[in-house]
């Protein structure tokens, strides 16, 4: 088994059928034998447990897993669980995955035994039409690199959904994703690539995000915004714990780029949208960046302007007169 394919499925009735079809030219790369197909139904409450067990009576390489809802993190780790495939793919419900170039990718990384593989992210709307690219990471492509380089060189986390992950690798050191947090390919791609000794990063657009009338990105309650943000804080403290796996000084100055960065972002946003969320909200969030030694910001930032802005945002008059008001 080479491959196995993994779907989170929540309330995506409407996509799953469509959804199917472009999986279905898989089959026309690899064997039944070579690859499978893994569902996990996350609890929905639509009609997606039905048309998932119609899905699955087509092709015998077909799993799907009926759980409560965990969150896509908790639906993608049971799907790594009882995947059998030598590397992973994960695939959102509602986006596409163009496998005639997977396919050469998945050979590429069995050929060099890789820890993971990198490809681009393209942007499409409902009939196909191109909206443009995801930026590329400012680091070397085409070159096997270790991940600790690839983040000294620049790497910006990404989707978990524009890699191949090996599964033994994720399996040696205990790689999960982290449970019911928005930002968790931020946090996972960051923990992975200090732990990977051989990683690549093709500059290939193979992954399209599917962009629909309609759908709106933003938290549409109160809750679910500060969620959100909160998810930051988190993520920032968990990606400083990580400064004991680095083995040198320029990985343990690339990790401490990128949590102060998170924390800069977060303020930042603070003070660009002062309406936004409340001032108790704002207070909570310093509180614990204090409470985590994330704030005060200490060490490098990943640009300039947020190395200049620094030394304002460590100012308590700026604190208190534009963030915490």
């Amino acid at each position: 088994m080479k491959l196995s394919i993994i779907i989170p499925v929540y309330n995506c009735a409407p996509y799953l059928k469509e959804g199917f079809k472009h999986l279905e030219k898989v089959y026309n790369l690899l064997s039944s034998e070579e690859f499978e197909i893994i569902y996990v139904n996350d609890g929905s409450t639509d009609n997606s447990k039905e048309l998932l067990e119609e899905i699955a009576i087509k092709k015998e390489n077909i799993k799907v897993i009926h759980q409560e809802n965990q969150g896509s993190s908790g639906a993608r780790n049971t799907a790594i669980d009882i995947a059998t495939g030598k590397y992973l793919q994960f695939l959102d419900s509602d986006d596409y995955i163009n496998f005639e170039k997977i396919i050469p990718l998945l050979q590429y990384s069995l050929e060099n035994n890789l820890d993971a593989l990198s490809y681009r992210i393209g942007f499409i709307d409902e009939k196909g039409n191109s909206n443009g690219e995801m930026q590329k990471h400012p680091l070397t492509y085409n070159k096997i690199m270790t991940g600790g380089e690839a983040l000294i060189e620049g790497f910006q986390p990404s989707s978990i959904c524009c890699w191949l992950f090996k599964k033994d690798f994720l399996n040696e050191h205990k790689l999960r994703i982290y449970p019911k947090i928005t930002h968790m390919d931020v946090e996972f791609t960051t923990r992975m690539l200090i732990r990977a000794k051989k990683v690549i990063f093709k500059d290939i657009i193979a992954y399209f995000y599917v962009s629909r009338p309609g759908s709106i990105t933003k938290p549409k309650t109160k809750e679910k915004l500060e969620s959100f943000l909160y998810d930051e804080v988190i993520v920032a403290g968990l990606i400083k714990e990580q400064l004991k796996f680095a083995d040198n000084k320029d990985l343990k100055i690339a990790i401490i780029k990128n949590y102060n960065s998170i924390v800069w972002n977060l303020l930042w946003r603070f003070y660009k949208n002062p309406n936004e969320v409340d001032t108790k909200f704002r207070e909570k969030c310093i509180y614990d960046l204090k409470e985590k030694n994330l704030y005060p910001i200490k060490g490098n930032l990943k640009t300039p302007f947020q190395n200049i802005s620094r030394i304002f945002m460590n100012n308590s008059l700026f604190l208190n007169k534009f963030i915490i008001k």
